[in-house]
């Protein structure tokens, strides 16, 4: 029988980090982690809605984006609620509704509902000022025109209160778009 010969080779031992070198590899990503979070915490809120009447089912929960206040038709934006909207909503209260009317826009609020350059809404007859034992007269009848930097927004029931009832929204008030979660 050949003998065979074993030769063995020293495998060099993998070199242990210092302890510094891994004290500041983890204080760099620890570092890295705040600043993402922080940003996110910056930008990013969560809405939740807690009425009991929602104007806007199914949802509940929302992300709201404070850097986007690019506003377009239909979406959701999130904004701070005035005196002007009590009793149902308190100062600085966080509202989402949906941007309904833009500046140049047309705006009628009648006994029937609102129309939107000559478009019915859906869900747009002040049926909230009957609840509230008011007639429509005591709200928007008639026409308006949105200016420049103020919203039309509404909710998707009947009984949201909204611009029906308080008026335009100025832009100045938008927090930022809101998303629907869940």
């Amino acid at each position: 029988m050949i003998g065979s010969v074993l030769i063995s080779k020293s495998q060099p031992k993998p070199s242990l980090e210092t302890w510094d070198r891994f004290a500041l590899k983890a204080l760099l990503v620890l570092t890295a982690i705040l600043i993402l979070i922080g940003y996110g915490c910056a930008r990013y809120r969560i809405g939740i809605d807690d009425q009991i009447s929602q104007c806007l089912p199914p949802y509940r929960w929302y992300l709201i984006d404070t850097f986007d206040r690019d506003i377009q038709r239909d979406q959701l934006i999130a904004f701070r609620a005035t005196d002007a909207m009590a009793p149902y909503f308190r100062r600085e209260q966080t509202i989402i509704k949906r941007v309904a009317g833009m500046p140049g826009d047309q705006v009628a609020v009648t006994a029937d509902g609102t129309l939107i350059n000559g478009i019915m809404q859906p869900q747009s007859d002040p049926a909230l000022a009957k609840a509230l034992g008011l007639s429509v007269a005591d709200f928007l009848v008639g026409s308006l025109t949105i200016h420049d930097g103020f919203l039309w927004v509404m909710g998707a029931t009947r009984d949201s209160f909204d611009s029906r009832y308080w008026g335009v929204l100025p832009n100045s008030q938008v927090i930022g778009r809101a998303y629907a979660l869940f």
